[in-house]
């Protein structure tokens, strides 16, 4: 048992503890979202990079009546027990909001 420790252990100090994160945006409309300390205007798919907090979050709006915005937060790195990607967030809602977070 303490093998599998020791193993675990330098694993996890090897691959690092480093996460970046990012938000993918899938969408079939314009939409406008706040992304760390930055705002991003768009339409249709698309990924923003975030800040390199935990946890980090990110508001979108649709920026018209009809149609559909869905969002999430990815987490790439950040070792053997890292971060997971969160859940899709999703609006048909007239101007609707969705707001994402990354998993602590």
């Amino acid at each position: 048992m303490l093998r599998i420790t020791v193993i675990l252990t330098a694993a996890v100090l090897l691959t690092g503890c480093s996460v970046d994160y990012k938000a993918e945006v899938d969408s079939d409309t314009t939409w406008s979202g706040a992304f760390g300390n930055r705002t991003v205007d768009g339409s249709g798919k698309t990924t923003v990079d975030l800040p390199d907090d935990d946890p980090v979050c990110c508001t979108v709006q649709k920026m018209t009546e009809s149609g559909r915005l869905r969002v999430r937060v990815v987490a790439d790195g950040g070792g053997i027990l890292g971060p997971s990607d969160s859940d899709w967030v999703e609006t048909t809602a007239s101007y609707g909001v969705v707001t994402a977070c990354s998993e602590e």
